[in-house]
């Protein structure tokens, strides 16, 4: 049967159409990274600043986190029902004003609401990236695509290092509202590109029954990538593509995709497997997000540290970028299970000895969420999508109240708890039960 990933093969192909949206949505990432590092530096800057008690620092954590839950959840609900590229271009336009006013806040409470907003809105646009991506490209490029966004989100905090270098003294003093107004030029012209350049994704016009606008996309980004008329579809193809929707549509309704959703029979183990690799996931990904500027400033570190660290996250994930299109080397469920291993060590390694970076944290986290996102149909993609990541920074809201009254015990002790979570994730990333590397990312057979 003709399913659109073979008309993606045949007649849309790869080429200036997927750049140019790879670009705007890698550029939210970028400035991502970039905001994302500044509100873990920023804790230290104000705790130093504002004289912050324990807890408020830890609230500053909470907050931001909460708001990424949010925003998660509106990702998982709001795409759906107003569009991929209704949902990114609202949620840029507000990151560029919560990233000026952030230079403007004056007093603790009114840094705590901005957080928890630019968490909503982060929340919105990362895994809405990872799905947006991997509904426009190839399969056989999907997973270098797709691993791009995490690329270009490490080069932002690269960036943002030497941001530093400019704008800031220490980790605890400069002119932190000068670098973050800084930073609202590229939110900006991200927020222009999405509204000029991005375009609904094809798989989304079908299942809305929106056939004539998704032909039409399909000519449209056919003839951008290839200048051919030729390549227009056919009468026939037309019809086989409406077939295939109405093929998925039906699927949908044996699978009982409409009542259980995430939890119906053929997804309830993937669910909750992808929500217990994100849970712990994510703190490992909280670790670095809290403990890294506390590290380098009990260590007197200058920001070449920092610089070194990303360098060295850089090129991982180049490495990981080679090979996560590879299924007989990598693939996706291989390089989680390896990054979790390297993880292991260096938890380890940080815990006994004190020396060692965290290499394989990003890199494993953005494995997870293009996972994810291939792992179900369309009609769950951005549900199954946001509501795994959302879980898993919600059961991580506390993870500042744990993390913090350990550092203070032993700046190292908790990479201890970080060796078990380790384990677990290399637990999961073994048993589970499917791998879509190189395959198309709707299914195409009903069960018998």
């Amino acid at each position: 049967m003709l399913s659109f990933d073979n008309i993606l093969e045949s007649n849309i192909k790869t080429g200036v159409f997927q750049y140019k949206t790879i670009s705007i949505i890698g550029l939210i990432e970028f400035c991502d990274g970039v905001e994302y590092t500044f509100m873990s530096i920023m804790m230290t800057i104000l705790k130093a600043e504002w004289n912050l008690t324990q807890a408020e620092v830890a609230s500053l954590g909470s907050s931001f986190l909460m708001g990424i839950v949010g925003g998660n959840f509106i990702c998982a609900y709001i795409t759906d029902a107003i569009g991929r590229k209704t949902s990114f271009t609202i949620f840029v336009g507000l990151s560029v004003l919560l990233v000026y006013y952030t230079s403007l806040v004056q007093s603790f409470h009114e840094i705590l609401l901005i957080r928890f907003l630019f968490g909503l809105v982060f929340g919105s646009t990362s895994p809405l990236g990872y799905v947006f991506i991997s509904e426009v490209v190839e399969s056989k490029v999907r997973g270098r695509f797709t691993f791009s966004l995490t690329i270009l989100y490490v080069l932002g905090k690269i960036y943002l290092v030497g941001l530093c270098f400019i704008f800031l003294n220490d980790y605890k003093s400069g002119n932190w509202r000068g670098l973050i107004k800084f930073n609202t030029i590229p939110v900006f012209i991200c927020f222009l590109g999405s509204i000029f350049y991005i375009k609904e994704t094809v798989r989304y016009s079908m299942a809305k029954g929106k056939y004539s606008e998704a032909f039409q996309q399909i000519d449209d980004i056919a003839q951008i990538n290839q200048s051919e008329e030729s390549l227009k579809l056919t009468s026939k193809e037309k019809d086989g593509l409406i077939q295939w929707q109405i093929y998925q549509n039906k699927l949908n309704k044996q699978q009982n995709l409409n009542k259980d959703g995430l939890f119906s029979p053929d997804f309830k183990l993937i669910t909750l497997k992808l929500w217990g690799l994100l849970i712990l996931a994510n703190y490992q990904n909280m670790s670095i997000y809290l403990l890294m500027p506390f590290l380098f400033a009990h260590n007197n570190s200058g920001f070449e540290a920092m610089l070194f660290l990303f360098i060295v996250e850089l090129l991982f994930s180049f490495l990981i970028y080679h090979f996560i299109d590879n299924p007989k080397y990598g693939g996706r469920v291989r390089i989680i299970m390896i990054s979790s291993i390297i993880l292991l060590f260096v938890n380890f390694s940080l815990y006994v000895w004190g020396e060692t970076i965290k290499i394989a944290t990003r890199g494993l986290f953005s494995t997870s969420l293009i996972l994810t996102s291939e792992s179900y149909p369309l009609k769950l993609r951005s549900k199954g999508s946001g509501l795994a990541q959302g879980i898993g920074k919600l059961v991580a809201i506390p993870s500042p109240y744990i993390i913090f009254p350990l550092f203070y015990i032993d700046p190292y002790l908790p990479f201890g708890m970080l060796c078990i979570l380790a384990l677990l994730m290399i637990l999961i990333a073994y048993s589970y039960p499917q791998d879509r590397t190189l395959k198309h990312l709707e299914v195409s057979k009903l069960a018998k």
